[in-house]
């Protein structure tokens, strides 16, 4: 869920995955380039962005948000 601007409040795997490929295409990479970059395959970064992450982060976000907790995802500040 975007909150604003480059940050998005993560509720569900589905609203990480969409963080995950609005923040890659924003830094101009295909999912080839990123997949490559990490090892991974093209059509697995691609239920990554969908949302298909698994059970356990599904959990782990519902008990987050249960325990009054949030988890946004936001670019990081600059490193001085």
């Amino acid at each position: 869920m975007v909150i604003r601007r480059d940050e998005y409040q993560v509720i569900t795997a589905r609203d990480l995955g969409a963080a995950v490929k609005h923040f890659r295409t924003a830094a101009g990479v295909t999912q080839v380039d990123a997949a490559d970059a990490m090892g991974i395959g093209q059509p697995y970064l691609s239920s990554l962005e969908g949302g298909k992450f698994g059970s356990s982060l599904t959990h782990a976000l519902r008990l987050l948000r249960f325990v009054g907790c949030e988890v946004v995802v936001r670019p990081r500040g600059r490193r001085g």
